[in-house]
């Protein structure tokens, strides 16, 4: 598969997607986002939606849940609405993965394996090692709460595509795989799945670089 193809079945793949979460009626669903409207996001945000990501929100736009919250839900929307959303709130939700993990390396936590090198003595020369280390990883994109998808590389390549295929669940340090494709995703966080069912990780090749790594 060309580059190009393997863009054109992400696409698709984000659409097939979207129209299985239109079934299930787990949230309020706008109209897509334009072409005009993803290169403002874009260019606003210095992201670069993957290939399944676009063809995802092209589809139609989560801006909401379906339901009402139930009481002690968190009152924040966990869909980002990137047509009408707070700027501030956006670009919050962005920045929350590393964050976090920094937030983690302030207490204690460093990457097994010596990815970063010894871990300084000092809390805030740790962060300060972090932050520079983490300057070079993809970044996140959020989906749905904590779920995430690697941002595209703008490309069009195969590597690029493969990037942003699987979901992400990232708390701090805490990071698990919760679906090796848009549609296995949706399945799984709004399906009716087995709940002793064995999900696959993700194919060697679709592995996004650092995040996968904190997954296992």
């Amino acid at each position: 598969m060309t580059g190009d193809e393997a863009v054109r079945e992400g696409v698709r793949a984000g659409a097939r997607a979207a129209r299985r979460l239109a079934e299930l009626g787990v949230c309020v669903l706008g109209p897509g986002l334009s072409d005009a409207e993803f290169d403002r996001v874009e260019a606003e945000y210095g992201i670069v939606f993957a290939p399944g990501h676009r063809g995802f929100l092209a589809a139609g736009l989560p801006v909401d849940r379906a339901a009402p919250r139930e009481e002690g839900e968190s009152p924040r929307n966990p869909w980002p609405n990137w047509r009408d959303g707070d700027p501030e709130l956006i670009r919050e939700r962005l920045g929350r993965p590393v964050e976090e993990l920094l937030f983690s390396v302030e207490h204690g936590w460093w990457p097994p394996g010596g990815r970063w090198g010894p871990r300084p003595a000092d809390p805030a020369e740790a962060v300060a090692a972090a932050r520079a280390a983490l300057a070079s990883v993809p970044a996140l994109i959020p989906l749905h709460s904590h779920r995430y998808l690697a941002s595209g590389t703008g490309s069009g390549t195969e590597a690029g595509v493969a990037q942003g295929r699987p979901v992400l669940s990232v708390v701090g340090a805490d990071t698990i795989h919760y679906g090796r494709d848009l549609a296995e995703w949706v399945e799984r966080e709004f399906g009716d799945p087995d709940p002793g069912e064995r999900w696959p990780e993700p194919a060697a090749g679709d592995r996004v670089p650092f995040w996968s790594d904190l997954a296992g």
